[in-house]
């Protein structure tokens, strides 16, 4: 039950899964919150350092939930339909590559003058490159608007997950909230 199989996704893949989808929305929430808060507000900076060490601890994740994905089976899909061949590896791609150009485009306003990420006094996650104002810019951009974009594929994916479970009544759902036993 650790491992997915055929029918099924192990508690791994049900634990990067749910970790993964909590830490994003709880980072587009703060990170919504900090634009309109005020850079001058008195607890800003702190909050601004969460939301940073949560994108790097997001980040491990999705980088060991994807060298997971691709080092293990994936459980069949459950409807057979051509849409559904499509879309379903379509939605997971677009998650998994906004998911990557907003993790890219933080870290690079987070590093963009040379300092480094204080990841909760743990450890330190150092700048690369120095940028531009102009770069800097639209690596503001990038972040804010990949990330609504993100956050509407995020509904299409958990109304799509609603709908195979409610209308279809399949278990695609059921089977990312908890393993069976094949």
């Amino acid at each position: 039950m650790m491992r997915d199989s055929k029918n099924s996704f192990g508690i791994a893949s049900i634990f990067f899964h749910w970790v993964s989808a909590l830490l994003t929305l709880f980072l587009f929430g703060l990170g919504a919150y900090l634009t309109s808060y005020g850079y001058y507000s008195p607890d800003y900076l702190s909050i601004a350092h969460l939301h940073y060490a949560l994108g790097v601890i997001l980040a491990g994740v999705i980088i060991v939930r994807l060298v997971w994905r691709l080092t293990s089976k994936t459980p069949k899909t459950l409807v057979n339909s051509v849409p559904a061949k499509i879309g379903i590896p379509l939605s997971k791609f677009l998650l998994y590559v906004f998911l990557f150009i907003i993790l890219i485009s933080g870290y690079l306003i987070c590093t963009a003058e040379g300092q480094s990420i204080n990841v909760f006094g743990l450890f330190q996650l150092p700048s690369v490159v120095l940028l531009e104002v102009e770069q800097l810019n639209i690596a503001g951009l990038t972040h804010k608007y990949v990330a609504w974009i993100l956050m509407g594929l995020v509904l299409i994916h958990a109304g799509a997950a609603l709908a195979h479970h409610f209308f279809l009544r399949d278990r695609t759902l059921v089977r990312m909230l908890k393993p069976s036993k094949d």
